[in-house]
């Protein structure tokens, strides 16, 4: 989310004169690449580490602004919501041990915040999507209160004219809707920097993308989102519709997400790149403090480019250009933004010197691979390890090559020459791959341990419990700084953990059947009949709970023949106690009993999330 001196475009009027700074930067930055004022190296590599903050029960703890002011690091910023944060680590040339120093720094921020984290009663996780984070957590008091974000958020939601919705489907499906951008702060990622020479430029970006399916399939690490299974990495789709302006609504043609892959190959310069982002989306932030990039230039300084990459912040690549401005030589830089937080630091190390390793390295089919190979197949193989991980077979220069023998046999040699071409040093180059190599052959990937955790636990304890025990394990094997393929299943002798229901959400049944109030009475009783259940909760065309019916009201009304002619409507009770799903489990035996009913509708917001009955205490 980037620069905090923003504000929202006014008018017409005041949109044409960010245009006019954005295209002058691009101007001035053809200038800068055709004269050679684009630092050369030696290369540099960065990294940000995006976190999540739970409390003592591993659920979202929206106090990350006051753990901010207990670490007072300025490695450490704020995210768009309240329970994440992010460190940004400092660069370092790609030489030598440079894994290891990145894997030390990040290791030495992360045991700072941890411990200032536990005086707050809290826990720093590592996490692509926080397997406790629920629906209730997106709402907007929960946004970080900064100008930018609620800029942005407001800017985005104006240009899509409706409420943003994600519709995502894996083995579960998630269908919602939410009137900020928040969906995207379910996301949290490891994102790796590498400094590229600009004569490079076109040639290494395209080899990024050629590398991203793969590379993703072996990094895997966000299968989880509100309690349901979806792709081995959601944040991939999940990102993408969370920022979606595009509405069937406005447009009937061909329109890119803000959020995308790419669309071609880069052909001549980096300089496409912003090109294609300012005809494609429209601006919507601006701020009042631009400068003429081409008068700079003129001047003999060095401009910042402010305003192209303000617009630059604003649409979002998995690969993209970043321009690092300094008062000496400018540099630029890949940002790799499509690997998740976690599992381990160790991981991510490992994660990013594969990363790194091939890009490195000399491309299969060489520098000018590109031309010979379609866009599209990079395209295709990056959305399927998003859906399958290391399941994928990828097509990989005509050949159909599952991703696991793609990874072993073909660029984790790559990776390796890479690095020793960069002078990494041997011990980096084999603690690191052979990670990697090891994730991959015993095919245990974040997601597959959370999948294959989640699928036990919730089974037994059901689904809430699943994802605490999930989130707990996760960050006792981060503080051991263990790599993911060494993980077990979670409830062995390594790490024993207690099992407690607590509130409302980890006993409440939410497979549930219901019926619309214009619903006839003949189909209720026939669900009744079907299901051993004692309450069937009544909707509204809007999803809305407004009624419930009981086996028992039932029972009175089959005796009368003439029933068979009523809705719903027509006998439910509207007058019903409700729960919410995180009130405490006592809480709810309380109201049953006083109250001497048998079960209670679980909502939020007037819908419908579950339902807790008597019989769940026994």
């Amino acid at each position: 989310m980037g620069d905090f001196r923003v504000r929202k475009i006014t008018d017409a009027r005041d949109r044409s004169k960010m245009y006019k700074y954005a295209l002058r930067d691009i101007e001035a930055f053809e200038q800068m690449l055709l004269s050679g004022l684009i630092d050369i190296g030696p290369a540099k590599i960065g990294a940000e580490q995006e976190l999540c903050l739970v409390d003592q029960k591993y659920d979202p703890s929206t106090r990350a602004l006051d753990l901010l002011k207990q670490i007072n690091d300025p490695h450490f910023t704020n995210e768009l919501a309240l329970y994440n944060l992010e460190i940004n680590l400092d660069p370092f040339a790609l030489k030598n041990n440079c894994f290891r120093e990145v894997e030390s720094s990040l290791l030495d921020l992360l045991d700072k915040g941890r411990r200032e984290a536990d005086k707050m009663g809290a826990h720093i996780l590592m996490a692509g999507i926080l397997p406790t984070l629920k629906y209730r957590h997106l709402q907007f008091e929960h946004m970080t209160p900064e100008p930018r974000y609620k800029t942005l958020s407001q800017a985005l939601s104006d240009l899509r004219g409706t409420q943003f919705e994600i519709y995502l489907q894996g083995v579960d499906e998630v269908i919602m809707s939410l009137d900020s951008v928040l969906f995207e702060a379910c996301n949290t990622s490891f994102q790796l920097h590498l400094q590229i020479n600009p004569d490079e430029f076109v040639q290494k970006h395209n080899w990024a993308q050629m590398i991203a399916g793969p590379v993703l399939s072996a990094c895997v690490n966000s299968p989880i989102l509100f309690g349901n299974e979806l792709w081995a990495e959601t944040r991939i789709a999940l990102f993408k519709q969370s920022l979606d302006t595009r509405s069937a609504q406005k447009y009937l043609r061909k329109k890119l997400p803000r959020v995308y892959f790419g669309n071609d190959w880069l052909h001549n310069s980096p300089a496409e790149l912003w090109k294609n982002d300012i005809m494609r989306f429209p601006l919507i932030i601006t701020s009042d403090q631009l400068e003429d990039a081409p008068d700079m230039l003129k001047n003999g300084n060095i401009p910042d480019l402010r305003a192209i990459r303000l617009h630059n912040g604003t649409t979002y690549t998995w690969n993209r250009l970043c321009y690092g401005h300094s008062k000496d030589k400018p540099h630029l830089r890949i940002e790799c933004r499509y690997l998740p937080s976690g599992p381990s630091a160790i991981d991510e190390i490992a994660n990013f010197a594969f990363w790194t390793g091939l890009m490195n390295a000399t491309p299969v089919e060489g520098p000018e691979f590109w031309k010979k190979v379609d866009f599209r197949n990079a395209k295709n193989n990056f959305i399927k390890a998003a859906r399958t991980g290391l399941n994928s077979v990828f097509e990989w220069y005509g050949k159909n090559i599952p991703a696991k023998w793609l990874i072993l046999d073909t660029l984790l040699p790559l990776a390796k020459e890479g690095l020793a071409r960069a002078k990494v040093s041997p011990e980096d180059i084999d603690k690191y791959l052979s990670i990697i190599e090891k994730r991959v052959l015993v095919e245990q990937t974040g997601a597959d341990w959370i999948v294959k955790n989640f699928r036990l636990l919730s089974d037994v304890h059901g689904r809430p419990t699943a994802e605490r025990r999930i989130a707990k394990s996760m960050t006792l094997y981060q503080n051991e700084n263990l790599a993911v393929h060494t993980w077990d299943k979670i409830g062995s002798k390594i790490h024993p953990i207690p099992y407690q229901k607590t509130t409302v959400e980890e006993l409440m049944s939410t497979d549930i059947f219901s019926v619309n109030e214009d619903d006839s009475l003949a189909l209720a009783m026939s669900i009744f009949q079907w299901n051993n259940i004692h309450h069937l909760p009544v909707e509204d065309i809007e999803g809305n709970l407004v009624g419930m019916i009981t086996d028992g009201m039932l029972t009175r009304l089959s005796k009368n023949d003439q029933n068979n002619d009523l809705l719903a409507r027509d006998v439910m009770m509207e007058d019903f106690i409700t729960i919410q799903a995180d009130d405490a489990l006592k809480d709810a035996e309380a109201m049953l009993r006083t109250n001497q009913i048998s079960g209670l509708p679980v909502v939020y917001k007037f819908k419908l999330v579950g339902i807790i009955t008597l019989r769940d205490f026994t």
